[in-house]
């Protein structure tokens, strides 16, 4: 970052040191560092090892608490969205945290969903995410986010198997909300 001297500010670009502003081979672009953008990371569960098989939104909501929940950099108090990476046989053999976001909403778009699931080569995918209040009744965000991932997942012709908003129990109502049981994914 460089100060401007005259507002005592930091610009909010990165600037080269005046002595290579004569030579455009030392300019480097603040965008670009190998290794560190494109980096995709993504949690192996081990086929082997895990036996839930994910293709009920009990069985999601399994691997939720017994997978994700316990995770050292899991956040219970924040929205966290997650894919879960299945083979053949609805196995999960990797997930990914899409998005971390705030007590009340995280956002994630498709294309951000799906590369991990492209880069993993799964089969299929669940999509699951938490809501910090314990309620997990969906959000028109969630339902949109639904919508547009069933259009995404036929179009790239991945199976979209679910997706799931963990909640908590409590008299007369669900842990869970699944969106296949509900009707919106085929």
């Amino acid at each position: 970052m460089v100060r401007d001297k005259r507002r005592g500010r930091l610009l909010g670009r990165m600037m080269p040191e005046p002595t290579s502003l004569r030579s455009d081979r030392n300019m480097k672009s603040p965008r670009y560092r190998p290794g560190s953008t494109n980096r995709i990371t993504v949690t192996s569960v081990g086929e082997d090892a895990c036996t839930i098989t994910t293709d009920t939104p009990e069985n999601l909501l399994k691997f939720w608490q017994e997978i994700i929940a316990t995770q050292a950099d899991h956040e219970p108090d924040k929205e966290s969205v997650v894919v879960v990476m299945m083979n053949t046989r609805l196995r999960p053999y990797a997930w990914h945290r899409v998005s971390l976001g705030t007590v009340s909403e995280s956002h994630c778009h498709p294309r951000e969903i799906l590369r991990p699931v492209l880069a993993a080569g799964a089969y299929g995918f669940a999509l699951m995410h938490n809501h910090p209040s314990g309620d997990a009744s969906p959000s028109r965000a969630d339902e949109l986010v639904t919508r547009r991932m069933v259009e995404a997942s036929a179009l790239m012709q991945i199976r979209l198997v679910d997706h799931v908003v963990v909640g908590e129990s409590a008299p007369g109502r669900s842990p869970y909300y699944s969106f296949r049981e509900a009707g919106l994914i085929p």
